[in-house]
């Protein structure tokens, strides 16, 4: 049995001087203090640093110089890197791409994310993020391959992965129809790229779309006259929102706004990183798009249009509770349960709690990444604290 002991970080308190037991890949128990421990456990004392669950990213384009729509065979470079950044479960995120590209990746990624004994953040699926958007709210979607709802063609690219959330605007005409199939399919649906004024987009968070693709971001905005889809999302008492909190995509107080109307049980963050993340400044790919990062970090279309981000689930951990000065227990629900709930995972990873997977990560007290536990295993370590 192993015991990491620092300051535990539960789902309402912080355990000072806590305990987080693993035995055989799962979590077997978590103490409030060291009192009562199991003779002859392994170790690990990290001291000041906080213990939390892995975190778990539902929006991954790319990071580290691997674009997921154009390697697909460098995925699991892709899952040992996203390590660092304190992630240990993510969806590889497929952009609105053409039909061809699809057949071409989608069979790809679906055999690279069998389990092969390979380390690394474990894919739970993909992220299909259109491509039945709106063509007006596309962002850095290609305008050529934005297509009208097509219930035959959704099943053709589900019957080719598998597919855990689709990001689609409610609106389109036949759009209903997708929601169903997807529904019937057990895969999650997004609201998002979308033009929906309030009364379509409520309607369809209650009955179809338990969440909202990147808040704010490629959405008609929040009009005191025309709420859209920010204020069905507001009043809608069950539906949760992915935030990109760089400061850049949401300015940090309308990201603070969101966390006072939603809760830590209601957001969740995603990083909406492309291959330019961890790298520099320089030319990436993003799906079929070529995206620049120059000295500001933003990665943009040469029209200059935001494309992606190069945001770590470490970097958006600290910006949470700075721009909200939510507590630790609640920017921890943010980057793990809330996410992994959305999308089937909630009985088995993102909580620190008995049975649960051991798949932790450990910040120091500067919060930056330490270690990271994945099933049980010490699968990252950093000697620079």
């Amino acid at each position: 049995m192993i015991a990491l002991k620092g300051r535990v970080v539960t789902d309402y308190e912080v355990w000072d001087d806590g305990v987080v037991l693993v035995r055989d890949g799962t979590i077997y128990d978590v103490l409030p203090d060291r009192s009562s421990l199991p003779v002859d456990v392994q170790a690990h004392d990290y001291g000041e640093a906080l213990i939390l669950p892995g975190f778990v990213d539902l929006q991954v384009n790319g990071a580290f110089g691997t674009d997921v729509a154009t390697d697909p065979d460098g995925l699991a470079k892709l899952s040992g890197k996203l390590l660092s950044t304190g992630v240990t479960s993510y969806l590889p995120t497929v952009i609105t791409s053409p039909v061809s590209r699809y057949e071409e990746v989608l069979p790809v990624l679906a055999g690279a994310m069998e389990p092969r004994g390979n380390v690394g953040a474990e894919p739970l699926g993909l992220h299909l993020e259109g491509p039945f958007i709106d063509l007006r709210y596309r962002g850095a979607h290609p305008a050529a391959s934005v297509l009208a709802p097509d219930p035959g063609l959704l099943e053709a690219l589900l019957d080719l992965a598998p597919v855990r959330l689709v990001t689609l605007a409610p609106e389109k005409e036949g759009s209903e129809a997708l929601m169903e199939l997807a529904r019937n399919r057990g895969v999650v649906v997004s609201a998002g790229h979308t033009d929906a004024n309030f009364d379509a987009a409520y309607a369809t968070l209650d009955r179809y779309a338990p969440s909202v693709t990147h808040l704010f971001n490629a959405m008609s905005p929040l009009h005191h006259r025309a709420p859209g889809l920010v204020g069905a999302a507001f009043a809608h008492p069950r539906v949760v929102c992915g935030l990109i909190p760089d400061g850049r995509h949401v300015h940090p107080e309308m990201v603070a706004l969101a966390f006072r109307m939603l809760g830590p049980d209601r957001v969740y963050l995603v990083t909406d990183s492309i291959s330019a993340a961890g790298m520099g400044t320089g030319e990436y790919a993003l799906a079929s798009r070529r995206v620049y990062v120059e000295d500001d970090g933003v990665p943009r279309l040469g029209s200059g249009v935001i494309a992606g981000s190069v945001l770590t689930m470490g970097e958006a951990f600290k910006n949470i509770l700075a721009f909200t000065s939510c507590t630790l227990p609640e920017a921890a629900r943010m980057v793990a349960s809330t996410p992994a709930r959305l999308v089937g995972e909630g009985r088995r990873r993102g909580r620190l709690m008995p049975g649960f997977a051991a798949d932790i990560t450990v910040l120091g007290p500067d919060l930056h990444v330490r270690s990271v536990w994945k099933a049980g295993r010490r699968v990252y370590e950093t000697n620079s604290f």
